[in-house]
């Protein structure tokens, strides 16, 4: 009795202690693609420091949602506001995008100086979508694209809920469209991305964290040395998402001379 007593207290305790890991070898891209409904998404916030430099306060404070359809995203509305004095010279009103399929519309930031009076929303291609100012320092990478997604977990290295590793710009660029447009413009196309990707029990992704070196963007003297981090949660996966373009009377597709 006393063998068999300490045969199942050593059974259990196996079960217990390999239970996080077994959580967290869930496959995440397997995961996201079950999210993958019409008309549902997820919702996200991020906020971006630029370290380094002598100001400690967020570069940047994003909050938006995407929505999926069968094979990926569809659409999604982000708002970026700048509660940094680095821009100082900059008009900081908040910027926000719409984007929906190959369409997107612009409004806020410095682009309100350029919009012909009456109008508020500058209607562009989908592939310029994120390309506002708050967009080169907000999230660049989505684990919301499965291609994305599968390259991160690849790339990573898993521990308990987290995989660490590292990503080419490159190499983002060639499987995904969020990379490429938020920062299509870029100095070092071998650039590299370190981050920590969190999943929660079902997989999927709830927290990513990234960094990568400011003069891989651009190639500013005073930038040098210092380092975008952007720390994103993701809530709401399988809700719900709805995303609507601006009323037309208030669209240009022309700026000012």
């Amino acid at each position: 009795m006393k063998i068999m007593i300490t045969t199942l207290t050593a059974a259990v305790a196996v079960l217990i202690s390999s239970a996080p890991a077994q959580a967290a070898a869930k496959n995440p891209v397997a995961a996201l693609k079950a999210q993958l409904v019409a008309g549902h998404g997820v919702r996200f916030t991020d906020t971006s420091a630029f370290v380094g430099s002598i100001n400690k306060d967020p570069l940047v404070v994003r909050t938006g949602k995407v929505r999926f359809g069968k094979k990926g995203l569809t659409g999604w509305d982000i708002t970026g506001k700048f509660p940094s004095p680095l821009y100082d010279g900059h008009n900081t009103t908040p910027e926000r995008t719409i984007a929906i399929g190959d369409v997107a519309w612009v409004t806020g930031g410095d682009l309100s100086e350029e919009l012909p009076k009456g109008k508020t929303w500058f209607k562009t291609y989908s592939k310029m979508n994120l390309t506002t100012m708050s967009s080169w320092f907000g999230q660049v990478v989505s684990p919301a694209e499965p291609a994305t997604l599968a390259a991160l977990v690849k790339n990573g290295k898993l521990s308990g809920s987290t995989y660490r590793g590292k990503i080419t710009f490159s190499q983002l660029f060639k499987i995904s469209p969020w990379f490429s447009s938020s920062i299509p413009m870029r100095s070092d196309t071998e650039a590299t991305i370190t981050y920590a990707l969190k999943v929660d029990g079902k997989g999927l992704p709830s927290r990513l964290t990234t960094s990568w070196q400011a003069t891989d963007f651009l190639d500013i003297s005073w930038w040098e040395g210092k380092a975008v981090t952007t720390d994103t949660r993701y809530t709401g996966w399988g809700s719900k998402v709805s995303i609507k373009s601006p009323p037309a009377n208030q669209v240009t597709t022309e700026l000012k001379d």
